[in-house]
């Protein structure tokens, strides 16, 4: 199985391995990234109903589809795809043919989705392709829906990134049911298709892969050089807290050796009193591990390969590197995979 993802961020302060501060650290940027998930959910939701016209109740709700599948006890693949197909896939045509976008609809649908089939919920779904309708008159070169697209899936990736720093918080449980809100409205509205490159479909859906409960440690040594020598920082004679009278000049890249930034009001050639700092040097990696706690909570997996058997058995046939259209977000949440698994 091939795997693409991060190891490590850059330019942002991590959180130590363990201890207090890093709960701390963690929970400060876990409700900073559920808040501002939160904030583009309501703008997407209220930009439907008053842009649009689309009452609350037409949007796609995870919790109405669970009750759903509940209710009607459509717990087989095999009768979860059938209904799909038969009521959601006619659907979703007319929807995306009524906003004229331009992606093909394949008759291939991931098994392991679930959608609502009723006649409530058919009618409400063409009820949402008219009103979703882009207005005439409207600015041209200005495609509000997909602006609108494009907040909904930050609002996903930013619930995935909450649900990451909340783990081990009493917010857990708060971050997962948002992030699967938010993931029904992105798959129920806007759809998502699986990616083929390399030869093999990938698995990029950020709530699937948020429930891969495991992350990258990078092991590396790194050499941290004086900004205002270049020298090794433990070894030169400039010390930390200590102003120094420098010359500035930028380096190749545009970076100023005064302060470090590429942007910045000093003019070349000038006389400056500034602190020696830390920059980065030589980095040398030596080994990535998979781990259930990485250091930093956002190294995670951003595709993983999809068996192609497994594939196969769910669409009924090999899909040949045709479209693949998938909507496992509307699928009630099948737990989380742990590394020990």
């Amino acid at each position: 199985m091939r795997v693409h993802g991060r190891v490590i961020r850059s330019g942002v302060p991590l959180p130590p391995t363990a201890g207090p501060i890093r709960l701390a650290m963690l929970y400060q940027d876990g409700i900073e990234a559920l808040r501002e998930s939160a904030r583009l959910y309501g703008q997407c939701c209220r930009s439907m109903a008053q842009t649009w016209g689309l009452d609350f109740s037409q949007i796609p709700s995870w919790e109405a589809t669970n009750e759903f599948i509940r209710r009607h006890e459509l717990h087989s693949m095999k009768a979860q795809q059938k209904f799909l197909i038969e009521a959601w896939g006619g659907v979703e045509r007319r929807l995306r043919r009524e906003i004229k976008r331009r992606t093909r609809i394949s008759p291939f649908l991931l098994g392991a989705s679930v959608l609502r089939t009723d006649e409530f919920v058919h009618r409400r779904y063409e009820e949402m392709s008219k009103a979703l309708y882009a207005r005439p008159g409207e600015q041209v070169g200005v495609d509000p829906w997909r602006d609108l697209e494009s907040s909904a899936r930050m609002s996903l990736a930013r619930a995935v990134d909450a649900f990451n720093f909340l783990e081990d918080t009493e917010l857990a449980e708060v971050a997962h049911q948002h992030a699967h809100k938010v993931a029904a409205l992105v798959g129920g509205v806007f759809g998502c298709d699986i990616k083929y490159s390399e030869d093999t479909y990938w698995d990029t859906c950020p709530i699937s892969l948020m429930h891969r409960r495991w992350g990258m440690s990078v092991g590396f040594t790194a050499t941290r050089r004086c900004s205002l020598c270049g020298e090794d920082l433990d070894l030169c004679e400039h010390l930390l807290g200590t102003l120094y009278e420098v010359k500035i000049q930028r380096t190749d890249d545009g970076t100023c050796n005064a302060c470090g930034h590429h942007s910045c009001s000093h003019i070349d050639g000038d006389i400056a009193s500034v602190y020696p700092h830390a920059v980065k040097g030589d980095l040398q990696v030596h080994e990535i591990s998979w781990v259930s706690r990485p250091r930093d909570p956002l190294a995670r997996f951003t595709r993983v390969e999809f068996d192609p058997q497994i594939l196969a058995h769910s669409l009924g046939k090999e899909p040949d590197g045709r479209d693949v259209r998938c909507y496992r977000c509307l699928h009630p949440c099948e737990s989380f995979t742990t590394l020990q698994e």
